[in-house]
């Protein structure tokens, strides 16, 4: 949730519909070398090569749950995109500048490996 609110702080498009950009972000993530701002749940996730892309099935369950128990919205007019609630959004961002110095490092790291994804 931090990296999707430092995203829609930054007003970069969060795909809803299209899950690949999540995939492809999540799966270069785990396969960065290993550090010691690198959350353990990266080298847990798998992935599944049996279409063009690496997909995770715990990604796609996780963007389902924050768009079911409202944390997102998903509604608009084709589910292209996620928005993100303006209190959410800046109760997550709290969030982030109370992280020590490594965990907020990794996510601002994985917010510009997303920017870079989810923009081009």
């Amino acid at each position: 949730m931090l990296l999707v609110a430092n995203l829609n702080k930054d007003e970069v498009p969060l795909p809803f519909r299209n899950q690949e950009p999540w995939h492809l972000l999540f799966y270069a993530l785990k396969m960065e070398p290993d550090t010691p701002e690198k959350p353990n749940f990266l080298s847990e996730l798998v992935f599944d090569w049996d279409g063009p892309s690496p997909k995770c099935e715990e990604i796609s369950e996780f963007l389902n749950g924050l768009h079911i128990t409202a944390n997102v919205s998903g509604l608009n007019p084709r589910f292209d995109l996620i928005t993100v609630d303006d209190d959410d959004a800046a109760s997550w961002l709290q969030d982030l500048e109370q992280l020590d110095q490594v965990s907020k490092s990794f996510v601002l790291h994985a917010t510009e490996i997303a920017r870079n994804e989810f923009v081009n």
